[in-house]
C-alpha cells in the first residue's frame, strides 16, 4: 500500500532492527529520517513536526519493561502513527433499507466502489441492491450495471431518465424489498455550484442514514477541504479511502480525514472488486511498518472458507487422499483472499521480508495453474502419478502454456503433498487450542 510511503517506513523500522548499538544519536537520525518521510508523503508539517516531539519524548522518558530499547521504540512509533490516522468506525446497519449515498468528485472511484460495498455486505448475508444516480457521466449508469451483473446485485438505472430525483421516485417502492441500498451519485472536476445543489437534492429525496464521502489516495492535503465542505453540503460523517494500492503518497489524505474529523471506515486496497476492507488504524499501521495484519488475515480466510469448507480442506490435506482436485479447491480459496502480495503482507514475521518480484513471480505461477489444472482428465486429477511426458505435452498445450509451468505445478503439488505428510495433525490442534490470540492484541 502507498508505494513509497510505505517503503520509507519500512526501510526506517530494518534501521532500527538492524542497529546492535542504540543511543541518543541514532535516536535523532532515525527521527530525522521519519519527519523527512512524513512531510514527502504530505502529512502537514506542524502535525508531522509534533508527531516527532511525541516519539522523543516517549523513548525517552517510557522504560518499558515487556519491550527491549528497540522494540519500544518500535512500538511508539506504531503507536503514534495509529494516532495520526485517526480513529477507525464501523457503519451500524441499523434498519431496513439502510441507504447509503456515496459522494465525491469526478475520478474518485465511487462507480467501482459503489460495487466493492455491495460485494462486501453481500458476503456477510445482507440483501444489496444499487442505485445510480450518476446522470451526468455519460458511461456511468452502464459501468455499474455491469459490476453489478459481476457480483450478482440488482442495479436500478434509467437510461432515459435525466435528473437524479425522477431515478429516485421511480424506484423508491423497490428499496423496501433490501436490507441496504447503495447509491452511486454525480461527480464533477471541481466541487461548483451545480454538483453542490444536485447532492443537496440527492440528500433530501434519497434521504440515506449515511453520506460517505469517496477519496483518491493521491489526493493530498486538499482532502482536508473537501471533507470539511461536503460535511457542511450534505452531512458527509465518514470517508472511504481508494487506490491505497498505487504509488500515491498518501499521508495528505490520512491526516486529513483525521484533521476534519471524518473517521474512514474502508478503504480499497486493489482494483478487484474484492479489495475492499474496513479500515483498522492498528492493523493499517502495522502493515506499513512491515508487522503484518493478524486479524485482517483472519477476515479474510474467514471471508474466502466457509467453516464446513475449511475443515474439509483439513481433513484432506492431512489424508493420503489429497489429490489435484483438492490443490485445486485450495488455489481458489487463496484467490479469494486476494493476490499474493496482499496476503503474504499481512503475515506477521512474513510482511516486508519477501521482495515485491519473487511474489510477482510466484502470482503469474499460480495465474497459470488453473487453466493447467482445468485442461486435466479427471483421472489425472485425482491420480497425478500417471502424468507423464506425453500427459504433460498434452495438458501444456490444451492450457495454452508451456511443458515447463505444467512440470511447476506438479513440484508445487509434490512439496505439499510432502510437508501435509510431515505435519502431526494431533499435534496441530494442541497447538491451536493452546494458541491465544488475545496475547498479541497489543501490536495486532
Amino acid at each position: 500500500m502507498l508505494g513509497s510511503f510505505e517503503s520509507a517506513l519500512k526501510g526506517i523500522i530494518k534501521k532500527i532492527e538492524g542497529t546492535s548499538h542504540f543511543d541518543d544519536d541514532l535516536l535523532d537520525s532515525i527521527l530525522k529520517d521519519l519527519s523527512k518521510t512524513l512531510i514527502a508523503s504530505d502529512v502537514e508539517p506542524v502535525l508531522a513536526f509534533s508527531f516527532i516531539e511525541h516519539v522523543k519524548k516517549r523513548v525517552r522518558e517510557e522504560k518499558g519493561l515487556k519491550f527491549t530499547v528497540k522494540e519500544q521504540f518500535i512500538y511508539v512509533i506504531y503507536d503514534e502513527l495509529t494516532k495520526i490516522v485517526g480513529k477507525e468506525k464501523s457503519l451500524k446497519i441499523s434498519e431496513k433499507p439502510f441507504k447509503i449515498l456515496l459522494v465525491g468528485l469526478f475520478g474518485s472511484g465511487k462507480t467501482t466502489t459503489s460495487a466493492k460495498m455491495a460485494k462486501y455486505y453481500k458476503k456477510r448475508g445482507y440483501k444489496v441492491a444499487l442505485l445510480g444516480l450518476d446522470t451526468f457521466r455519460a458511461a456511468a449508469r452502464e459501468q455499474l450495471r455491469q459490476l453489478g451483473d459481476k457480483i450478482q446485485v440488482p442495479v436500478f438505472i434509467d437510461e432515459s431518465l435525466k435528473n437524479p430525483g425522477d431515478v429516485i421516485k421511480k424506484f423508491e417502492k423497490d428499496f423496501e424489498k433490501f436490507d441496504i441500498v447503495i447509491a452511486d451519485s454525480a461527480g464533477r472536476d471541481a466541487l461548483d455550484k451545480n454538483l453542490a445543489k444536485e447532492i443537496k437534492d440527492v440528500k433530501k429525496n434519497f434521504s440515506p442514514q449515511e453520506s460517505i464521502l469517496v477519496l483518491p489516495a493521491d489526493i493530498g492535503q486538499s482532502a482536508k477541504a473537501q471533507a470539511k465542505t461536503f460535511k457542511e453540503l450534505v452531512n458527509v460523517k465518514n470517508v472511504i479511502i481508494t487506490r491505497m494500492d498505487g504509488t500515491a503518497k498518501g499521508g495528505g489524505v490520512l491526516t486529513a480525514c483525521f484533521e476534519a474529523d471524518s473517521p474512514i471506515v474502508f478503504i480499497g486496497t486493489g482494483e478487484k472488486v474484492d479489495d475492499f476492507e474496513e479500515f483498522d488504524n492498528k492493523g493499517f499501521i502495522s502493515r506499513l511498518l512491515g508487522l503484518g495484519d493478524l486479524n485482517a488475515l483472519l477476515k479474510k480466510a474467514k471471508d474466502a472458507f466457509t467453516e464446513e469448507d475449511a475443515k474439509k480442506a483439513s481433513e484432506k490435506f492431512f489424508s493420503k487422499d489429497f489429490n489435484l482436485i483438492d490443490f485445486y479447491d485450495q488455489l481458489r480459496g487463496i484467490k479469494k483472499m486476494g493476490s499474493l502480495s496482499s496476503v503474504v503482507n499481512l503475515i506477521p514475521g512474513v510482511s516486508g521480508k519477501v521482495s515485491s518480484e519473487l511474489l510477482k513471480n510466484q502470482e503469474g505461477k499460480l495465474e497459470k495453474f488453473e487453466p493447467i489444472l482445468s485442461s486435466m482428465t479427471y483421472e489425472e486429477l485425482t491420480n497425478p502419478k500417471i502424468i507423464s511426458g506425453t500427459r504433460v505435452q498434452r495438458i501444456a498445450f490444451g492450457a495454452g502454456v508451456a511443458e515447463a509451468d505444467v512440470r511447476d505445478l506438479l513440484d508445487s503439488f509434490r512439496q505439499l503433498s510432502r510437508l501435509s505428510g510431515k505435519i502431526n495433525p494431533r499435534k496441530l490442534k494442541m497447538l491451536e487450542k493452546n494458541f491465544d490470540l488475545s496475547k498479541f492484541k497489543g501490536l495486532m
